[in-house]
């Protein structure tokens, strides 16, 4: 017996057919990507399976309009380990932006009867951005914030603005016991950087456990973000949710095997 292809994705993460509702929280963010001095990041929360994940995704496209430059992760457990990790995190996905750059140092004259002259470049990746930091005397704080001011220096006058987007954030906490406060190390530096008017923002997307270990971390954390509750859909968000999928679909069956399947 031939069964059709679910049309609904029920896996954790993947975006449905159609996204009903969020349009509130869209708003919200829409406003942020406005501000020319960052006074406020973004946060997600709410209970698992509430589509925290894919609204996230669906975000992406709107600031990418908006000359955003968008990356991010999933933060995991062992980001908080210490604050040497977190660097790392960060360094990590600044160097997928950065790592399409290079710095020019001088010019190389070919050796032999002739004029002609190599540029010589440094592509500004990983290795780069770890060796600036590393080389930076200081706390992991001072080291990060010459990171983020050096990798604003030299981004083109069009793509200045940086989001900096984490999942699952939190996981991300302080470890007084092992003298490792990453979680107070991150505020601190974008609350730093973003007094000084440059405009890289947080996004966070996490369980309802993440606003208490925010304020406990730092207590002006409250007014750094701006928080977005997701709650259930409601009556006619949740028809359309169930409904749209099936009117998106049709039946075909496959000439080759002869399933029946949804497009």
């Amino acid at each position: 017996m031939n069964y059709p292809v679910n049309p609904y994705k029920l896996g954790a993460g993947h975006r449905p057919p159609y996204l009903a509702g969020r349009q509130t929280e869209k708003q919200e963010f829409l406003k942020l990507l406005d501000q020319e001095v960052i006074l406020e990041n973004f946060i997600i929360t709410g209970l698992r399976g509430l589509g925290k994940t894919v609204l996230l995704d669906e975000l992406k496209p709107y600031a990418v309009q908006k000359n955003w430059l968008w990356i991010g992760n999933d933060l995991s457990e062992t980001v908080s380990v210490s604050e040497n990790n977190l660097a790392i995190r960060i360094i990590t996905d600044l160097s997928i932006i950065t790592s399409r750059m290079s710095l020019h140092r001088g010019t190389y004259q070919k050796p032999g009867f002739t004029n002609e002259t190599i540029e010589l470049e440094d592509p500004v990746d990983y290795q780069f951005l770890l060796k600036l930091y590393e080389n930076t005397p200081g706390l992991v704080s001072d080291k990060l914030k010459v990171v983020l001011d050096f990798v604003y220096e030299i981004l083109p006058e069009t793509n200045k603005k940086i989001i900096f987007a984490y999942d699952e954030a939190q996981n991300l906490s302080d470890n007084a016991g092992e003298n490792e406060y990453p979680l107070s190390v991150l505020l601190d530096i974008f609350q730093s950087i973003q007094k000084k008017g440059i405009p890289f923002m947080l996004v966070f997307v996490g369980l309802p456990t993440l606003l208490p270990k925010l304020v406990d971390a730092r207590t002006y954390s409250e007014r750094m973000f701006r928080v977005v509750v997701l709650s259930s859909l409601n009556e006619e968000e949740s028809k359309e949710a169930v409904l749209k999928p099936l009117h998106m679909t049709e039946y075909k069956v496959l000439p080759n095997d002869k399933r029946t399947s949804y497009l």
